[in-house]
């Protein structure tokens, strides 16, 4: 099948199936899609115009915030407020960053080593954590994770012990999960919110990868809520990312944007499923392993 906009020619269950994982791991992880979307753009399908790939890339994250969050939400797991707090810094912080890629990022010599590092310097932050980890029950985190997930196994309703929002300023918010109270200041993730999306809307990506870190690296939360409140996060900054580009004149295959996008929702639906069943360690594991693979692949390491 031909792509003219793309300038490729591939069967078109090769988009479908890539889509198809896109979907299934961003939905489950709440990051690495969009990279994994660019990969498979650039590396298995060959499109080598870079400022094609970013915001078809950045079209695909879409899917998985529109059909996993409402889940996430019904399951007690997003934390709105401080997903909406992201998203305003990444409104700002797409357009700047949409713009500098389009004039400094435009070619595929030089945008591939800059995703690649960018890529390793985030795969080895979350090895160190891996590395050091605490029992499940020494922190707040480890606390409320194994909290929700025993009401998991024992058959109960997971909103039981899901989010809930507390009292907010305009210097604290705070929420509790799974019995265990968690705050932080909402100037933080703002201006995060803006520093990711320079950042991601430059590479073309979600964001997702440098937002999981954040928000349980930095502010502490269990990974059993970060991953949909990452995605309604990257749902707003990639919108206004990709109004961006094609305002400044890219152009977007939409055939072959529409067969990742079948791949994309059918991933979707699936991820929240599974990702009930999973540890919080293997979101950690799995999401260093991909961010890993895929920066030694663009650093030419293998």
């Amino acid at each position: 099948m031909e792509f003219e906009v793309s300038g490729i020619s591939t069967a078109p269950w090769v988009p479908l199936a890539w889509g198809f994982l896109v979907g299934l791991v961003f939905s489950i992880v709440g990051a690495a899609g969009g990279i994994l979307a660019s990969v498979g753009l650039i590396s298995v399908l060959g499109v080598s115009n870079v400022n094609l790939v970013k915001p078809m890339a950045q079209m695909l994250t879409l899917i998985s915030p529109i059909i996993a969050v409402p889940s996430y939400f019904k399951q007690g797991r997003l934390v709105s407020g401080l997903a909406l707090l992201l998203g305003v810094g990444g409104i700002a912080g797409a357009l700047i960053g949409s713009t500098l890629s389009v004039n400094y990022l435009g070619e595929l010599r030089i945008f591939k080593p800059v995703f690649g590092l960018f890529i390793l310097l985030i795969a080895l932050q979350l090895g160190w954590k891996l590395l050091r980890p605490k029992p499940s029950g020494s922190t707040r985190a480890g606390r409320a994770a194994s909290a929700f997930e025993h009401v998991i196994e024992e058959g109960g309703p997971a909103h039981t012990l899901g989010v809930k929002q507390l009292g907010f300023s305009v210097t604290r918010f705070e929420l509790i999960f799974g019995n265990e109270r968690f705050g932080y200041n909402p100037w933080v993730p703002i201006l995060v919110g803006l520093g990711i999306a320079v950042v991601s809307s430059a590479l073309g990506v979600g964001g997702g990868f440098l937002l999981v870190p954040f928000m349980s690296i930095v502010l502490g939360l269990p990974m059993t809520i970060v991953a949909g409140t990452a995605a309604l996060a990257i749902f707003i900054s990639s919108v206004t990312s990709i109004g961006n580009y094609v305002r400044l004149g890219v152009e977007l295959d939409v055939p072959l944007l529409a067969l990742m996008l079948i791949g994309t929702v059918a991933g979707s639906f699936l991820g929240p499923i599974l990702s009930k069943y999973f540890r919080e360690a293997w979101f950690k594991v799995l999401l260093a392993t991909i961010l890993s693979l895929i920066s030694l692949r663009y650093l030419r390491a293998w």
